[in-house]
């Protein structure tokens, strides 16, 4: 039952991305992997230890303007990171630890706490994004996956995060980044543009548009070298 729980929850942490789509956060930007995909899109992997940091998807490159500024919606879901860190350790290590030591009461102790906690964490979360004027809906499918399935609602915050539809994409991210990190962003986003045109035709508008972000990238990437 432990490796279930276990397994279910990396899973969970599994998140796909469309090239040029970045996983944004206070630890950085993550582009994901240039070499595995599904269904065309990139595989990405959120951090297991850290699923009290809320992580947004940008928006796929060219695309319309998202509705909601990510810093904002950072700010509101900020205060919830305590309840994520708690879920985390009530359902990987204090419900495994009562199940094989404690069995009984202490074990249907911390399962109720598990629950309590998640249903706290949605509360908040849906009364949070209404006082941001953040859309909801979205929460309501994730909802009854967490309460069904225990284990995924570890990752509670990053996923209502993920829902998100952020005014900002990777190249806009890269400049909230320290300049210590930005020239290895821009080496990641220019290598996801690459990926990308091998999968367009040489006539392709799209094409051009990478192209010409991929030289944007080196010229600056060379510039701060310099």
């Amino acid at each position: 039952m432990i490796a279930v729980a276990a397994a279910i929850y990396l899973l969970d942490c599994v998140v796909l991305l469309e090239r040029g789509q970045a996983l944004w956060s206070r630890a950085g930007l993550a582009f994901g992997s240039l070499h595995y995909q599904v269904r065309g899109k990139a595989v990405a992997l959120l951090n297991p230890l850290t699923p009290f940091l809320p992580t947004f998807r940008t928006r796929p490159l060219f695309s319309g303007a998202g509705a909601i500024e990510p810093r904002e919606a950072a700010r509101a879901l900020a205060p919830l990171s305590a309840l994520g860190g708690l879920q985390l350790l009530l359902i990987l290590a204090v419900l495994p630890y009562c199940l094989t030591q404690a069995p009984g009461w202490p074990f249907f102790l911390a399962l109720v706490a598990a629950y309590l906690n998640a249903i706290a964490l949605l509360g908040l979360l849906w009364w949070r994004y209404r006082r941001a004027r953040i859309a909801t809906r979205p929460l309501a499918g994730l909802a009854f996956g967490w309460l069904v399935c225990l284990p995924l609602s570890i990752n509670a915050l990053r996923k209502a995060a993920l829902a998100c539809d952020v005014a900002m994409d990777a190249r806009e991210a890269i400049g909230l980044l320290p300049e210590r990190e930005k020239e290895q962003a821009r080496g990641a986003l220019a290598a996801q543009a690459a990926e990308a045109m091998q999968e367009l035709g040489e006539g392709d508008a799209q094409r051009q548009r990478l192209a010409d972000l991929r030289a944007q990238l080196t010229a600056e990437a060379s510039h701060e070298r310099v």
